[in-house]
């Protein structure tokens, strides 16, 4: 994406330091309304969903792509996905399966094939062992929400259609819940959340002035809330939460980060958050869950572990990308420009 949008920046980056929050507070012993507080940043993952809805819009080619620039989109997404994904899942199996040996039965007999094929979206998991090992649950709903972008933004042309389709999703949500098949496919669960981010994108083209688009999302949204109400469909507070995301994706296009003083480092940390983004949402869980194995051994008091919590979780996702991300997806680099010059000899 060359054109720098910074409000998203600045969003993505808060998503990812909800997520920490709310995964570091139990490990620190939060109770009351501080945990009550820090249980508020899990609304960070459906912050993820909506920004990956919007940004998959950033991409003008896709709704007139062929074969090739569809293979392109979907190989560009699997490298940006699954190595790091696929790198904590194989730490997971050295340490529960060759270190600890505390690997818990699966009565469906897949095991680590759940996590190799994604299908933690797909087939309800026993326990969270084979559900949601080192917070990785999400990953399988983004890798479905990436596949079916293609089709939406060939649907989707303009506000009214867009509207269409997140309200079709909504209705999807509640409807598949009632079939009682609930646990699987998440994504009919979820989809709604990603297709908000498209809607917003389709308002924020529109053309019109900020006060204006803002007058059009609350409008569809309200009709959407209406509509829920009238069904009587039971909501939750991360409907609302996306709702509140969406307002913020449209009112705040216009922010630009202070570069000067005491503004500018700050905002260089969240810069810098905002790059590390993803790596952190995958390392993070990983150090808090070694830090805790650490803890029972020695005693590690809060300050120490809240310390090491956030020095580890930075040089983790510094590391993982370095060594990891980039000499993979250089690695995918190099062999599509050996397979284009070779096309080109032949």
């Amino acid at each position: 994406m060359k054109q720098k949008y910074e409000h998203i920046q600045l969003l993505r980056a808060l998503a990812c330091i909800g997520v920490f929050i709310t995964h570091l507070a139990p490990r620190l012993g939060a109770t009351g309304k501080a945990a009550w507080l820090a249980n508020q940043g899990a609304a960070g993952v459906y912050l993820f969903f909506v920004l990956s809805g919007y940004l998959a819009c950033c991409d003008r080619k896709l709704p007139t792509a062929g074969k090739k620039e569809l293979l392109t989109y979907y190989k560009k997404r699997l490298v940006r996905i699954l190595p790091l994904y696929y790198g904590v899942i194989l730490y997971n199996i050295l340490l529960h399966g060759l270190i600890l040996k505390d690997i818990p039965a699966d009565p469906q007999g897949l095991y680590w094939l759940r996590y190799f094929f994604l299908t933690n979206s797909v087939i309800p998991a026993p326990n969270d062992f084979w559900g949601n090992l080192s917070a990785t649950w999400t990953i399988s709903l983004f890798m479905a929400f990436y596949l079916l972008v293609p089709v939406f933004v060939r649907l989707i042309r303009g506000c009214t259609s867009a509207f269409f389709c997140y309200v079709l999703a909504l209705i999807l949500r509640y409807l598949w819940v009632k079939t009682g098949y609930g646990d699987y496919m998440m994504i009919f669960y979820y989809l709604h959340y990603f297709l908000l981010g498209m809607l917003v994108w389709e308002i924020h083209q529109a053309g019109r002035r900020i006060g204006a688009q803002l007058l059009v999302y609350i409008g569809m949204i309200a009709a959407a809330g209406a509509g829920l109400a009238l069904g009587r469909a039971q909501t939750d507070s991360f409907i609302w939460w996306s709702w509140c995301f969406g307002m913020l994706l449209l009112a705040g296009s216009g922010f630009r980060f202070c570069r000067k003083g005491i503004g500018g480092r700050i905002s260089d940390a969240v810069l810098w958050t905002d790059r590390y983004s993803y790596e952190i949402y995958l390392v993070h869980a990983v150090i808090l869950e070694g830090l805790g194995m650490v803890r029972v051994q020695i005693g590690l008091p809060n300050a120490a572990f809240l310390i090491l919590a956030l020095l580890l979780t930075g040089a983790g996702a510094v590391l993982s990308k370095k060594l990891i991300e980039d000499p993979i997806a250089g690695l995918v680099a190099r062999s599509r420009m050996w397979y284009h010059s070779r096309s080109l000899e032949n």
